[in-house]
């Protein structure tokens, strides 16, 4: 078929004998159904109606809004789901305020208390400090562990199995502090 020839058919057919045809290649089986329609006189007047009203919606100016209320339609009803406005519902979030975050509460995580033969050996995890941030108090058999910086606040109180002699060795390596406290020989 030449190219003039296609032209002159596409016109025939129109634009919803052409939608039709498209959708004819995509659906399997209903190309042959439009096919022995298309015989139809019947058919072929449908076909002119719809490409008529087509063309006058395309012509046709968008309608305007309804006067009074910004979001009414047409015919005064605005769609809804559920009792809430469909603007309301799906695009429309409520106004929320944003409230800062209070400061962060001391927390307290599990420390490990281990009773050796001459020490006490204390290990705790507290990640994402220095080790001079790390603050070590010790009163009588009360072992304090705390850290105050800005963004970590950790505060451990714990109670020793026996009285120390007051030594102390502390590492504090990939987040983890050892605690090495040598007990009191007349506390046995």
């Amino acid at each position: 078929m030449t190219e003039p020839e296609k032209k002159k058919e596409e016109k025939e057919e129109g634009v919803a004998g052409g939608i039709l045809k498209g959708l004819g290649k995509i659906i399997p089986g209903l190309g042959g159904l439009i096919k022995s329609l298309e015989k139809s006189p019947a058919f072929k007047e449908k076909l002119k109606e719809a490409d008529k009203e087509l063309e006058r919606k395309i012509k046709e100016p968008p309608l305007k809004r309804a006067e009074g209320r910004p979001s009414s339609i047409p015919g005064g009803i605005p769609p809804c789901v559920r009792g809430r406005s469909f603007r309301e519902k799906f695009f429309i979030k409520p106004k929320t305020e944003v409230k800062s975050s209070p400061p962060p509460t001391p927390q307290e995580k599990p420390v490990d208390i281990f009773d050796e033969k001459d020490h006490i050996k204390v290990i705790a995890e507290i990640p994402g400090i220095e080790e001079k941030e790390i603050g070590i108090n010790l009163q009588a058999d009360i072992l304090l562990i705390s850290v105050d910086v800005p963004d970590h606040k950790y505060h451990h109180e714990l109670k020793l199995p026996c009285v120390p002699k007051g030594e102390l060795e502390k590492t504090y390596k990939n987040g983890i502090l050892e605690i090495k406290i040598m007990k009191n020989p007349e506390a046995k």
